[in-house]
């Protein structure tokens, strides 16, 4: 009985706000059409610019995260055991204020503070203006044909810049859709494109932390392009079939990425690829085992 009483607590607290499992992401979509009705109307682009433009990934110590999950596994068991379910909340509820709710706090807190020296150094950019018009020359120069009349294709683009967990770098996120002149979408993904390091020493001299306006717009600018790019390769690329699934690895900023999806043409420094989850990802490292132009054709079938 004791036992039953301890696993209908445990499945009460996963029920709990903030204990549940996040969903998986969305799935991108793509209307095999997309491509042809922009090729007829052409399309305009509008920049959404998020009220926080600059953001940091959460980074918590491996060790204090296996200790904490190790405090949290004793503390609930303990007071489950001679408490019952008002004992696992309350271990659950001190678990909160002290163990692994702590630490992602703190990882929080820290994420913010450190991405606050690139969202001052932008602070003083229009943004909105800046990015409109850099995104919509990106588009012309991909080979989009731009919309001129009322009927034409919309492209919304929200971007956003993530900085890697060394800092040394970011990832622009475009979340992008397009629509038709009904407002209906044709294609709607992430694009991801991780940056070169944008810290003022880069990778060959002692990094004081000093980021350069003029280098990080730089870098920033060969992003917008790049995503450009891989909107206009994807659009016009094939759906790949189920058995194109691959395991894709590669290491960026010293971490090791595996991801499930799809390998996509490389384009110059760039190795591009789809997960499963509505993301076109194009990173300036080459993946391990990667197919060659050749193995791509076949498994595209062209």
């Amino acid at each position: 009985m004791k036992r039953l009483a301890l696993t209908i607590a445990v499945i009460s607290l996963l029920a709990l706000p903030g204990c549940a499992q996040k969903p998986a992401p969305e799935a991108g979509f793509k209307d095999q059409a997309a491509m042809s009705y922009v090729q007829a109307h052409g399309l305009k682009v509008d920049v959404q610019l998020p009220a926080e433009f600059v953001g940091a990934s959460t980074v918590i110590d491996s060790k204090a995260a296996v200790s904490a999950a190790n405090s949290s596994y004793t503390l609930v068991s303990s007071s489950g055991a001679g408490a019952g379910l008002a004992g696992i909340l309350v271990a659950s509820l001190i678990n909160t204020q002290m163990g692994s709710g702590t630490l992602q706090r703190d990882a929080e807190k820290a994420a913010l503070n450190e991405s606050r020296p690139l969202a001052d150094l932008l602070a003083g950019v229009p943004l909105q203006e800046r990015l409109q018009r850099r995104f919509q020359a990106a588009s012309q120069v991909s080979g989009f044909k731009q919309g001129e009349g009322a009927v034409t294709a919309r492209l919304m683009i929200e971007p956003k810049l993530m900085l890697t967990p060394d800092r040394g770098s970011f990832v622009l996120v475009n979340q992008v859709q397009l629509q038709d002149i009904a407002g209906s979408p044709l294609y709607r993904m992430r694009i991801e494109v991780a940056s070169q390091p944008i810290r003022r020493c880069g990778k060959q001299c002692i990094d004081d932390g000093a980021l350069d306006l003029a280098k990080v717009t730089a870098v920033l600018d060969e992003c917008i392009d790049e995503s450009m790019r891989v909107l206009s390769a994807d659009l016009m690329q094939p759906t790949p079939p189920p058995a194109a699934q691959e395991t894709l690895r590669y290491v960026l900023d010293g971490q090791r990425v595996v991801e499930r999806g799809y390998q996509l043409a490389q384009n110059g420094s760039y190795w591009r690829y789809r997960n499963l989850y509505g993301a076109v990802k194009s990173v300036p490292v080459p993946f391990e085992d990667a197919l060659s132009s050749a193995q791509l054709a076949r498994v595209y079938g062209r």
